[in-house]
């Protein structure tokens, strides 16, 4: 099968997966289940985010090709997870890295209504709800603030892709600061740990998944724990600190022979 035709397969069976299948399940097995069994709420919505993650890593790997390789892991407790933005596929790879309670991902607000599936699901999942406006709106910030507190109980995982949007051409973009340090006001306590992904950027958008997913290589590599300072004032020092490592790694992911490491090391997505 050629590559184009490999995108294009991609392209159509997912929509149909998120929409009957993914949406089926959802509405009929997953709501009924949280409105019925709160307390297990959030333990019911881990086992769903990665099960979905799982299953859209899986069609892009068997269906459209693409080849994804993953250095090290995550712990299997609540944590900081901060990644880079190159892809709508930064998503499932994200949450298929998380080992620990429930992920928490701050999330635009256009993306928690009007959408089929994901936005239901974003709401389920108790996403904070981001306009990503000069300031933050008393509701926003409450909501960050009570995720922060999920974190810091050990309750949620945060995975905070911290330049706010997509990059348009795989480069670092400057981080949106004030957020993150609200968020590492309330979690001192828990380790954080950076994500870089590389390889996923001509993969921005819709149209470029079902042009171009056949035959890309994207690697992963995970670092950590950088351990959070006590003292508020030592945050946006830190923060950059943070940037400057995964620059770092970014450039060790383009390194001429990036499949250099030893197997041991890497895992296999899909």
């Amino acid at each position: 099968m050629s590559r184009a035709m490999q995108s294009l397969l991609f392209s159509l069976i997912y929509p149909i997966y998120l929409l009957v299948v993914m949406g089926t399940v959802q509405e009929l097995l997953i709501r009924p289940l949280c409105a019925l069994r709160p307390e297990r709420r959030f333990t019911i919505m881990r086992w769903w985010l990665r099960a979905h993650a799982r299953v859209v890593l899986g069609m892009a790997r068997h269906l459209g090709g693409l080849r994804l390789h993953v250095r090290g892991s995550l712990p299997e407790t609540g944590c900081i997870v901060l990644m880079n933005h190159q892809s709508l596929l930064d998503i499932p790879v994200g949450v298929s890295l998380i080992r620990g309670p429930c992920p928490l991902i701050p999330t635009r607000d256009k993306y928690t209504r009007g959408i089929p599936t994901i936005s239901r699901l974003a709401r389920l999942a108790g996403f904070p709800s981001l306009s990503q406006g000069a300031r933050a709106t008393r509701a926003e910030h409450r909501a960050m603030l009570a995720a922060a507190d999920a974190v810091a109980r050990g309750e949620r995982t945060f995975l905070i892709y911290p330049e706010g949007h997509r990059s348009r051409d795989g480069e670092l973009q400057p981080f949106m600061v004030s957020g993150l340090q609200l968020v590492l006001r309330r979690t001192q306590e828990r380790p954080l740990y950076l994500v870089v992904v590389d390889g996923l950027w001509r993969l921005r958008s819709v149209s470029d998944i079902a042009l171009r997913l056949a035959g890309s290589i994207a690697t992963v590599e995970i670092r950590g724990p950088y351990p959070v300072p006590r003292d508020p004032r030592d945050h946006e020092a830190f923060i950059a600190s943070l940037r400057g490592e995964m620059l770092a790694m970014l450039d060790r992911l383009r390194a001429p022979d990036p499949e250099s490491t030893p197997l041991a090391a890497r895992q296999h997505i899909g």
